[in-house]
């Protein structure tokens, strides 16, 4: 039998949506136009976003990845499935300019503006999901490690 794919993106040709066709969620990529910082290079700001299904409005948690040269896939991850699934929570994941595997001009966007250029994308990506209506933009947390726990 044919193996499911275990990671996507808007830059690959395995399309987002056939890793949660029969989870308790759906998945998205989005990707968001960036906010102007003198000196970065302007680039999309790709985005992933975990959403429960049957629960109107959920809450939001925002998860930077580490590094600050790391990267979100779309891999399964069992504790944001969790989370996502039986909390009830909306998950989303941000790759800010300067995350692997974007190309060499946002990578090098963010050294000498590190807590600038990641921060406003981070903050950008989160205003955006907030008001598109998919979560409850009163109920926002952000939880992240290494890197991502010095952007929280």
């Amino acid at each position: 039998s044919k193996m499911p794919p275990i990671a996507a993106s808007s830059f690959s040709s395995v399309a987002s949506d056939a890793l949660s066709n029969q989870e308790a969620f759906t998945s998205e990529v989005l990707s968001l136009q960036a906010p102007q910082v003198p000196g970065a290079v302007d680039s999309p700001i790709q985005c992933i976003l975990l959403c429960p299904k049957n629960v109107e409005n959920p809450p939001l948690i925002v998860v930077p990845h580490g590094g600050p040269h790391g990267c979100s896939s779309t891999t399964f991850i069992p504790s944001y499935a969790f989370l996502c699934s039986q909390g009830g929570y909306a998950i989303l994941h941000v790759n800010y300019r300067g995350s692997t595997g974007f190309g060499e001009g946002p990578l090098n966007s963010l050294p000498g503006k590190i807590g600038e250029v990641d921060v406003k994308d981070m903050v950008e990506a989160t205003k955006t999901v907030c008001k598109s209506g998919k979560v409850d933009p009163t109920r926002v947390g952000i939880c992240g490690g290494s890197h991502g726990g010095f952007l929280t």
